[in-house]
């Protein structure tokens, strides 16, 4: 799904519902910015006891960005959403397991950033 067509989505969304600031929207930024941080500290910090760590926060924060999906008011986008959610939780999952390489756990950070920025910018706008 492309960027523009997500943010116009969200908009309609959000015009219909939210004037201004929306807690839940800085929340899920917040809880995007934790993943993305988790799962680079996964990929470059050789510590055992900040890779556990890093590793719990990932999957609570994926958890937590799967959970605040709206499915009814979201349709098509928050399904795609779910599984890239879900994708980054198996990925991450697998490569703490040694059964992923590196590269798809970059991969996927790459793809929540993405999302992240589009994310940044909705909150930007409200």
């Amino acid at each position: 799904m492309n960027l523009s067509l997500a943010r116009q989505h969200y908009s309609m969304t959000k015009e219909s519902k939210i004037d201004g600031p929306s807690q839940n929207a800085l929340a899920i930024k917040l809880a995007m910015e934790q993943l993305v941080n988790s799962l680079n500290t996964l990929l470059t910090d050789e510590t055992l006891e900040n890779r556990e760590n890093a590793f719990e926060i990932a999957l609570s924060r994926i958890y937590i960005l799967q959970k605040c999906l709206d499915f009814e008011a979201g349709g098509e986008l928050a399904k795609n959403l779910f599984k890239t959610y879900e994708h980054a939780r198996k990925t991450t999952i697998t490569y703490m397991s040694g059964k992923t390489p590196k590269v798809e756990l970059e991969k996927t950070v790459s793809y929540i950033e993405i999302i992240l920025e589009g994310w940044k910018e909705i909150v930007t706008n409200e």
